[in-house]
């Protein structure tokens, strides 16, 4: 009977100490995504692994234009921070025992480290500003060498799944698009997700802080990022989570709540200027919400409109561990070995060895939605107003000479094809609206690919370089910057095997002059010079020269000729 009472009362509490079945991430990666096949929004916008042709991710734009991934990774951190008008670097947390792939890979030592962008910047008399909050989150593992991208793409109207692969020192770090159903298995809706207040897993709590500046034998920044955080800091990473985890929705309220009702859209742009004007004054029972409600309830699909949960239960992995029930837990679980678990996104079976977590806890778990909206709802509205900057009011406002009623009379002066079903693009309805009230269009950033090269998807195969290969120096030297890079102009050293690569890097003829050291140093085109010479490769080279002082003219010997520089 006591054994009885005893068992029984074991199981009790191994209920609490997640022993729970789990569910293998290796099964969901298989399944659908959860917007319907047929709905409007999934045509226009696809669930495929790489984006759809002609867009690209915000992350693609900012890599192409500053020329290569930097490393190490505070200088990544510092890239985005140079695009913020006040220089403020983006929020960081540290998360040594978290839920995400390579969760067996991070520790107190080496902790996971999530960065995200939250600026909205001024538009400039040529160019419309960037707007990153909420649209631009970094996860790095140090002892993975890979960073998970989660950035979004204004034209698809959707987020990007995507990793820099090999991302260490010394390494040829690789940008490529992640396979999307593996991401969304704990992304789920496809929207950046986060843990809820008090945030027990992050540096925000004193005991995970603690944990950290013991483990690292002090309260020294690791990379870039201090051991304990304010609050306020994982608080307002939970509010950008959540900011970001509506886009998604607003994407389907502007195509699938509407249909093929141009007028729908219209009503929907109008009404959410009329909020951005003033919140405040705001009514959502004017005739023109009674309108676009209407409208909505023509074309509102029959299971609704999901907002998609972006917020996952508060987990207190150091709490786990005290007490009898951590005691319990770590002779009736098997305690993984350091380095178990995935080494990459990509090996799903590891990481299913790993022990589970308690269902409740686990973010592959089905989450229920945060919200269903029904066609009563303006959510679409609030959604639209929530994509516009304060700069991009104020460009309006100042394009309208402060009348608002001819701010949305402009809406009414667009051309009917700009309100056909489509993607929402916050850039193409500034621009559309400057146009309308007699003002100059403005460039954007990061809308244009086509000086960007193509995509490439997770899980394509490096070149092999035979032996003696004359590519063997420019793989060490080169190809970090010039293999897979988002620039066309810098893709030079592309191809799939070894002979097209080699065949791009002699067409290339200026090559020559860039190897050139000897001659250029200590010059005027001595910028012109590669590697760069803030780069780790540069400092590579020179060492290599040490040894080999012909070095540099064995690699300028497989570019045959100079033309130009």
């Amino acid at each position: 009977m006591r054994a009885a009472v005893l068992a029984a009362v074991v199981a009790g509490l191994l209920t609490g100490c997640g022993n729970d079945a789990g569910v293998a991430i290796t099964q969901l990666a298989k399944q659908p995504g959860a917007v319907a096949a047929d709905a409007l929004s999934a045509t226009l916008i696809p669930a495929d692994d790489l984006p759809p042709d002609g867009t690209r991710s915000l992350f693609d734009h900012l890599i192409a234009a500053n020329g290569q991934i930097p490393y190490p990774f505070p200088k990544l951190v510092e890239l985005i921070a140079k695009h913020d008008p006040d220089a403020a670097r983006p929020l960081t947390v540290l998360i040594p025992h978290g839920r995400s792939l390579l969760k067996g890979l991070a520790d107190d030592t080496h902790p996971r480290v999530l960065a995200a962008a939250d600026f909205r910047a001024a538009a400039t008399p040529a160019a419309l500003g960037l707007n990153t909050s909420g649209q631009l989150f970094l996860g790095f593992v140090e002892n993975a060498s890979e960073i998970e991208v989660l950035s979004y793409n204004e034209a698809a109207g959707r987020y990007e799944f995507q990793l820099v692969q090999n991302y260490c020192a010394g390494c040829i770090p690789k940008l490529v698009y992640a396979r999307r159903a593996i991401c969304t298995t704990c992304h789920q809706g496809a929207v950046p997700i986060f843990p809820q207040r008090p945030w027990n897993e992050t540096n925000g709590a004193p005991a995970t802080a603690a944990a950290i500046t013991a483990a690292r034998h002090g309260d020294q920044p690791y990379l870039g990022v201090p051991a304990a955080n304010a609050l306020g800091v994982p608080e307002r990473f939970d509010q950008l989570t959540d900011v970001g985890g509506f886009i998604p929705a607003t994407q389907r309220l502007w195509i699938d709540a509407c249909g093929t009702s141009a007028d729908c859209r219209r009503t929907m742009l109008t009404l959410a200027l009329t909020w951005l004007q003033n919140p405040a004054g705001f009514d959502a029972q004017s005739p023109s919400a009674a309108k676009l409600r209407e409208l909505q309830a023509a074309h509102w699909p029959k299971t609704g409109i999901v907002v998609a949960e972006s917020d996952l239960p508060n987990r207190d992995p150091v709490e786990e561990n005290r007490g009898f029930k951590g005691w319990l837990r770590k002779i009736t679980t098997r305690q993984p070995k350091p380095g178990d678990g995935a080494k990459t996104n990509e090996d799903l079976e590891a990481f299913d060895r790993l022990p589970k977590l308690k269902a409740a806890f686990d973010p592959l778990s089905p989450r229920a939605p945060k919200r269903v909206l029904a066609a009563s709802d303006l959510d679409g509205v609030y959604g639209i107003a929530a994509l516009f900057s304060d700069a991009d009011r104020q460009l309006l406002e100042t394009a309208a000479a402060g009348d608002t009623a001819k701010l949305l009379a402009a809406v009414d002066q667009i051309d009917d094809g700009f309100f056909a079903p489509a993607v929402y693009s916050r850039v193409k309805t500034v621009n559309a609206l400057l146009a309308a009230l007699g003002a100059k269009p403005l460039d954007y950033c990061c809308l244009d690919t086509a000086e960007l090269s193509p995509p490439i998807a997770s899980g394509e195969p490096p070149v092999q370089l035979s032996a003696n290969s004359p590519l063997q120096h420019y793989e060490q030297y080169c190809f970090a910057c010039h293999r897979g890079n988002p620039s066309k102009k810098l893709n030079f050293m592309s191809g799939a095997d070894e002979a097209a690569v080699l065949a791009n890097i002699k067409a290339k003829d200026a090559i020559r002059e860039a190897l050139d050291w000897s001659r250029y140093q200590g010059t005027d085109r001595a910028n012109k010079l590669m590697p760069p010479a803030d780069s780790v490769q540069h400092e590579r080279l020179q060492a290599a020269l040490a040894q080999n002082p012909k070095l540099l003219d064995e690699m300028r010997a497989v570019v045959p000729g100079l033309f130009d520089f």
